[in-house]
């Protein structure tokens, strides 16, 4: 590999860290925009059968990942503690506007009535991820401040879910743990890091297993899904996409942030003014990648 494709696929790299910790904003769909996403899933999916071919290829995506991360890792942490409400329209906004671009691969299917069915009941489980963190009252914040043991073993199927969002077009990583009332816990573990180190280090790197276990998991599942069951896919996703949009408003930490807070007319307007441009941007991004990739399918 030269060594400008290097340093691309690391700019590249950036740009899906930073939509990885954005709630809305699928890296998957960032990796299609950027043009790794074939090599993220082919180099993933192979990479126990040639792995120091596939490593050499994931790495300096991996670096570029980690890089973008870290760079909004504080401003998202102090915006979520003081505008939380404001910021979660602005990841509401982003992910209506991605809708279009799971619905586009829609429109050449031929869907049955009986397949609408699906749409709803996949609305109701993306309604009812926010549902049960908030009425099941799972204090998850006692988790992490101090960090109890249990919270290794929770962080490898945690970080499994949110690997979805790197591999499944339209899915949000952050979205889900968000839902999952574990997103604000997450940015605010490296205010332990001083008093708990090795704990803080531990506990990342249980999520950092579980979203490779994902990674491989989703990766091959959904080539098989997609080329067998394409149509009912696609349909899932939307429909976890809409109902996650009402499970980011409620869900366990949102409520506990309306109790606490409430929501001042001025956050009203800020998050008012955030969901539109969250759905104007997202949407604009999506017209280009439906061009990027028309572009692609030209000039075969």
């Amino acid at each position: 590999m030269k060594f400008k494709d290097i340093i691309f696929d690391g700019i590249k790299g950036f740009f899906v860290g930073v939509a990885l910790l954005i709630p809305g904003v699928s890296a998957a769909t960032i990796a299609f925009v950027t043009k790794i996403y074939d090599k993220l899933i082919t180099n993933i999916s192979t990479l126990l059968k040639s792995f120091w071919p596939s490593l050499k290829a994931l790495l300096p995506i991996g670096v570029g990942v980690l890089v973008g991360m870290a760079g909004l890792w504080f401003p998202l942490k102090a915006a979520t503690e003081h505008i939380l409400f404001a910021i979660v329209c602005l990841f509401a906004g982003s992910m209506i506007g991605s809708v279009p671009d799971i619905t586009s691969n829609l429109k050449e299917e031929k869907i049955k009535p009986h397949q609408y069915l699906y749409l709803l009941i996949a609305i109701l489980a993306g309604m009812s991820l926010g549902i049960m963190s908030y009425h099941l009252n799972a204090d998850i914040h006692s988790l992490f401040e101090p960090i109890h043991w249990s919270l290794y073993l929770i962080m490898i199927p945690v970080g499994f879910i949110a690997s979805a969002g790197i591999v499944v077009p339209g899915i949000s990583g952050s979205m889900l743990l968000l839902v999952l009332g574990f997103y604000t816990n997450i940015l605010g573990l490296i205010d332990s890091i001083k008093t708990q180190p090795g704990q803080v280090i531990g506990v990342l790197m249980c999520m950092a297993i579980g979203v490779i276990i994902g990674m491989f998991f989703f990766s091959k599942l959904m080539k098989q899904l997609f080329s067998k069951y394409k149509t009912q896919t696609y349909i899932w996703i939307v429909g976890l996409v809409i109902g996650s949009i009402f499970s980011l408003f409620y869900n366990h930490d949102m409520m506990n942030y309306y109790v606490t807070h409430g929501i001042p007319w001025w956050e009203g307007l800020v998050g008012a003014i955030l969901l539109i441009g969250g759905f104007i941007g997202s949407y604009f991004l999506v017209l280009y990648q439906r061009k990027q990739n028309e572009t692609r399918q030209i000039s075969k």
